[in-house]
C-alpha cells in the first residue's frame, strides 16, 4: 500500500506553523509551531550545524509522522519531493532517526516523488494548516530534542 506524504508550509518559513500529513486510505497529521521551529533553529545554530536545520527536522517530523506504520512490509512510503537535491540526505536522516527507535524496515519502502496539489494527503495538510482539521499530533521541542540527541 503506498502511503503519500506532503507539508504544507516549509520548515524553514519560521514565522507559520509546518504541516506534514499523510494519507492512504486513513490520514494522519503532523502540526509543529512556528515559535517551536525557531527555538529550534536556534539550537541548531548553537551546535554549529545551522545549513541542517531545515533537513534534519523535516525527517524528524517524518519520523514521527510515520512511526506506528513504517513496520508495515506492504507500505511504502512517497514522500513529496519538497526539497529537490536533497532527498538522500532526509532519507539518510530518517532511516537513522528509525533505526535509533528499533524500527524494523526496508529502507526502499522510502521514496520520494511530486505528490500533486489534487492528492488526498496535500488535502489533509492544506486544511490542517488552515485550521479547518485538527492535527492528530502536534510536535513540542521538547520532543524533537530527543530525536537530536
Amino acid at each position: 500500500m503506498k502511503i503519500y506524504i506532503d507539508q504544507s508550509s516549509k520548515i524553514e518559513y519560521t514565522n507559520k506553523n509546518t504541516v506534514i500529513a499523510f494519507s492512504n486510505g486513513h490520514h494522519k497529521s503532523l502540526l509543529i509551531k512556528a515559535k517551536e521551529k525557531r527555538k529550534l533553529e536556534k539550537i541548531f545554530k548553537k551546535i554549529n550545524k545551522p545549513k541542517i536545520f531545515v533537513y534534519k527536522t523535516f525527517a524528524i517530523l517524518l519520523a514521527i509522522l510515520i512511526e506506528t506504520e513504517i513496520e508495515n512490509i506492504n507500505h511504502s512510503f512517497l514522500i513529496d519531493k519538497e526539497y529537490t537535491g536533497k532527498e538522500a540526505l532526509i532519507k539518510n536522516y530518517l532511516v537513522e532517526i528509525l533505526r535509533k527507535q528499533g524500527k524494523k524496515f526496508d529502507k526502499d519502502q522510502i521514496d520520494f516523488t511530486f505528490v500533486g496539489k489534487k492528492s488526498k494527503c496535500h488535502q489533509i495538510a492544506i486544511d490542517t494548516f488552515r485550521g479547518k482539521l485538527k492535527p492528530d499530533i502536534t510536535v513540542a521541542i521538547k520532543k524533537l530534542l530527543k530525536y537530536l540527541l
